[in-house]
């Protein structure tokens, strides 16, 4: 079942064809930038892992040449709102506007418990509806207007060895990838994946890829290189649409 943080009133969906999925838009009134802060991720990403709740605020600004005269947004997992499979519930009974001569920017908190608010089928493309009206009547209705990413958060380990290990000998590299379940409520090896093997010299402070390899049935990437001198080792996961980027921390291994 769904939480409490994902409710909204199924009057709300109601409101809408069954199906519909378009933009409705009568004068100058306009949806612009929408940003999401405190989401854990690059851009608006969402990302939280079995326990912790997180709290966003999402921004919308809306414009209009009379002003605006009221600006909501729903966030919603799904083909259409109509449709929608879970709603993100604000804070707010209704946005708190600031204008600003013909714009106001709006805005809303959301807490998201994932012990609560999330299973796994929820990870992935979230979408935005905004409902835009102007003073002179002009308005939009837009279901679509963009969409951001909830995900899952990726954990990542390496370990290099043997160590330390003769000049010239194999060195295997191994990880785990895994990322947090929100069905179980604890991390699970992610499958399939590219791991990217990096590695770092000594007194530097970036590092170089050798490539990557795939993860196996139950998360874990191995490869074998060859000891040329003292490095830092780890891999990098680079992210999916339902899970986050993560990199390990390197592991030194000295060569002699």
């Amino acid at each position: 079942m769904i939480g409490s943080a994902l409710l909204a009133s199924l009057a709300m969906a109601a409101l809408f064809t069954p199906g519909a999925h378009a933009d409705e838009v009568v004068g100058n009134a306009d949806a612009g930038a929408f940003k999401i802060t405190g989401g854990g991720g690059s851009g608006n990403d969402v990302v939280l892992g079995t326990t912790n709740s997180r709290t966003i605020t999402v921004k919308l600004t809306a414009s209009d040449n009379s002003g605006v005269k009221s600006a909501d947004f729903t966030l919603y997992h799904g083909s259409s709102l109509s449709k929608a499979d879970a709603i993100l519930k604000p804070k707010e009974a209704a946005p708190v506007c600031t204008a600003n001569g013909t714009s106001s920017v709006c805005t809303k908190h959301y807490t998201i418990d994932p012990r609560r608010s999330l299973k796994n089928s929820l990870a992935g493309i979230w979408t935005v509806y905004v409902d835009i009206k102007a003073n002179d009547g002009d308005y939009v209705k837009a279901d679509g207007h963009t969409t951001f990413f909830m995900k899952r958060y990726g954990r990542l380990t390496v370990n290099a060895s043997p160590e330390p290990v003769a000049k010239g000998r194999t060195l295997t590299v191994t990880g785990k990838l895994s990322r947090a379940n929100w069905d179980t409520h604890d991390y699970r090896g992610y499958t399939n994946q590219r791991a990217y093997l990096e590695f770092r010299r000594p007194g530097t402070d970036y590092y170089e890829s050798l490539g990557y390899t795939t993860t196996n049935s139950t998360g874990v990437a191995t490869a074998k290189v060859t000891a040329t001198a003292d490095r830092y080792w780890r891999y990098e996961f680079r992210g999916t649409m339902t899970t986050s980027a993560v990199k390990a921390t390197g592991d030194f291994v000295d060569v002699r």
